[in-house]
């Protein structure tokens, strides 16, 4: 949806469609956001001042972030943005639950069912949202694809792995590399990514991203660099997130989602063209 046909009214039916899903009757707890707190504001500019503006990767992309919470978990968000297509904007929700929490720990098992109902949750307001005929990622992937029919190159050489378990986003995301030549595989977590990759042909890039359930963008990467097949494996990693850099030393290139789409393509041809390269002084 244009940032000019969104009004108010829209913002407020997805507020209140989040709160009855994530806040419901008889939980025993109360949010601290109720639909009362927004009923009077009428531009939506206002509405947006009460979001977190975060800094997308490039092209000035914008992304507004409400922490809501539900009654089991207080980070959860509602997100607008526009990603992929410029001055397009989508509702959709972070689940937020990458905190550090690694298999030793005796609290692992409790983090994963956790992590397991918000991703439930999200799909459920995010359904809601779409019943609603408010714009979500499964608008986003139409346009993308209809995008992907006019935005036609050459066939290309090169075999790309997108490894995301946002399916309508990834499927849009696959549709525009083929439309520019690329082979495209998809993977909808680290361990379908991972059996993939034990096999040959291996891809000549992955494209990853990080917050992804049972094995995260940071441990599919960590496994990659471990094996000597896949130690110089380009990847681009692809995240919301705040992540610790030096943590990511290992990666090929990094995009701070929302990213428009020529920003992804541009650094998928740089990292393609940098694997062709000779080596410095080889013959």
């Amino acid at each position: 949806m244009r940032l000019e046909h969104m009004t108010p009214t829209h913002v407020r039916r997805a507020l209140r469609i989040y709160l009855e899903h994530a806040w419901p009757e008889g939980c025993g707890v109360r949010p601290k956001a109720r639909i009362e707190d927004y009923e009077n504001i009428d531009r939506l500019e206002a509405f947006f001042e009460r979001f977190e503006r975060v800094a997308g990767g490039g092209g000035g992309l914008k992304r507004y972030t409400l922490r809501l919470g539900n009654s089991r978990y207080p980070f959860m968000k509602l997100v607008v943005q526009e990603h992929l297509v410029n001055g397009e904007y989508f509702f959709s929700i972070d689940t937020h639950d990458n905190l550090e929490i690694r298999p030793d720990s005796p609290d692992y098992e409790e983090w994963e069912e956790l992590k397991g109902y918000n991703r439930e949750l999200k799909a459920e307001i995010e359904t809601a949202w779409d019943v609603a005929s408010l714009p979500t990622n499964t608008d986003l992937r139409a346009l993308m694809e209809e995008l992907a029919r006019v935005e036609r190159a050459g066939k290309k050489r090169w075999s790309l792995l997108v490894v995301d378990d946002d399916c309508d986003v990834a499927m849009g995301l696959c549709a525009l590399l083929r439309a520019r030549g690329y082979g495209v595989e998809h993977a909808r977590d680290g361990r379908e990514a991972l059996d993939r990759l034990a096999c040959d042909p291996i891809p000549d890039l992955v494209l990853l991203d990080y917050e992804m359930p049972q094995l995260d963008g940071e441990e599919v990467l960590r496994r990659l660099r471990r094996d000597p097949r896949t130690a110089h494996l380009p990847v681009l990693f692809a995240t919301a997130s705040t992540i610790d850099l030096s943590r990511m030393r290992k990666v090929s290139g990094l995009l701070r989602k929302p990213y428009p789409r020529h920003v992804l393509f541009a650094m998928i041809e740089r990292l393609l063209a940098a694997r062709e390269a000779p080596t410095p002084g080889a013959e």
